[in-house]
C-alpha cells in the first residue's frame, strides 16, 4: 500500500470516528463531561493560561457537532483529552507543594500569633480564617496567598503589639486641653476633654466659643460616648452616642455699608450611632502633645 492510498484510509477512519461521535451523541457527552472538569479546574484556581486553550478547543468541539463536521469534533476532543490531562497534572503538582508549604506556615504563625492581643489578634486571625476555610476545601494554592500575606504583615502587628501594650498602660484616666484661637482674626476658646477606661469605654466633652474666622462665630457643645480599642500606637473610637447640649453660629453678612451677624440655632439633640459615622482616630503621640493628664 502507497503512501497516498494510506493517507486516504487514515483520513476516512478519521471521518468515520467522528461520524459515529456526531451521530451517536458521543460528541456531546464527552463535552458535558470536559466542562466538568474545566469548572472543577476553575474552581481550583488553575490559571488562565492553562485553561484557556481548553475553552478554545469546546468551543471548536461544539461548533463541529452543530456543522457535522465529524473530523473538528474528534480532533476537538482529542486535544481536549491531552489539554486537560496536562491542567490537572499541573493542579495537582501545584495543590501537594503549596500544602507542604501552607501547612508549615500556619504553625509557625499560630505560635506567633499566640503572644498577640486587641486589633492586632483580630487582624491575624482574620487572615488565618480566611486561610482555614480553603484549607477545608483542600484549595491549597488559594489558601497560600492569605498566609503569605499574613507572614509579611507578622513582623509589623509584632511591632504594633509592643506600642499597644504600652499606650494602654498610659491611656486610662482623663485628659483635657483648652486652647485660645487667634489665627485669622480669630478670639475663640476651644476645649476638650476625654476619659478612658481601663474596661475599654470613653466619654468625650468638646466645646467652642467664640469668633473663629473674619465671617463666623461658634458656641456649641458636644458630648460623645462609646468604646475604644488600640491599634499599634493608634487610638481608634467608636461612638456609639452623640450629645448636643448647645450649638449656635453667627455669620457675617454685608449689604453695602451695613454688616450685620445673622444668628443661626440649631436644635440640642441625643441621638444613638450604629453606622459608624462619627467615629475617630488620632496617635497617642497627639494626645500626650494637645492635652493633659490629669
Amino acid at each position: 500500500m502507497n503512501s497516498h492510498v494510506r493517507s486516504t484510509a487514515m483520513l476516512c477512519a478519521l471521518c468515520m470516528a467522528g461520524m459515529l461521535l456526531v451521530g451517536c451523541g458521543g460528541g456531546n457527552k464527552a463535552i458535558e463531561q470536559y466542562e466538568t472538569k474545566l469548572k472543577a479546574l476553575e474552581a481550583n484556581g488553575t490559571p488562565d493560561s492553562l485553561l484557556s486553550t481548553i475553552r478554545v478547543h469546546l468551543m471548536q468541539a461544539k461548533g463541529g457537532i452543530q456543522t457535522h463536521n465529524g473530523t473538528l469534533v474528534k480532533t476537538s476532543l482529542d486535544s481536549l483529552k491531552a489539554t486537560i490531562a496536562a491542567a490537572e497534572k499541573w493542579q495537582d503538582e501545584g495543590t501537594q507543594a503549596a500544602k507542604a508549604h501552607v501547612d508549615g506556615l500556619v504553625s509557625t504563625l499560630t505560635g506567633k500569633k499566640n503572644g498577640l492581643t486587641g486589633l492586632q489578634l483580630k487582624q491575624a486571625d482574620s487572615l488565618l480564617n480566611l486561610a482555614d476555610g480553603l484549607i477545608k476545601k483542600n484549595w491549597y494554592l488559594q489558601a497560600r496567598r492569605f498566609v503569605d500575606e499574613l507572614d509579611t504583615l507578622m513582623p509589623v502587628l509584632i511591632k504594633d503589639e509592643a506600642a499597644a501594650k504600652k499606650v494602654t498602660e498610659k491611656l486610662p484616666g482623663t485628659w483635657s486641653m483648652t486652647k485660645k484661637l487667634t489665627q485669622d482674626a480669630a478670639n475663640a476658646i476651644e476645649k476638650k476633654k476625654v476619659t478612658f477606661s481601663k474596661q475599654g469605654a470613653f466619654e468625650m466633652e468638646e466645646s467652642m466659643n467664640g469668633k473663629t474666622s473674619p465671617t463666623l462665630k461658634e458656641d456649641w457643645l458636644f458630648q460623645t460616648a462609646g468604646s475604644y480599642e488600640i491599634k499599634g500606637d493608634t487610638i481608634l473610637l467608636s461612638v456609639k452616642k452623640e450629645k448636643c447640649l448647645k450649638e449656635t453660629y453667627w455669620n457675617l453678612t454685608i449689604k453695602g455699608k451695613k454688616q450685620d451677624w445673622v444668628k443661626n440655632v440649631k436644635k440640642p439633640y441625643d441621638t444613638v450611632i450604629t453606622n459608624g459615622a462619627k467615629d475617630r482616630f488620632f496617635t497617642f503621640e497627639y494626645l500626650t502633645e494637645e492635652f493633659k493628664k490629669k
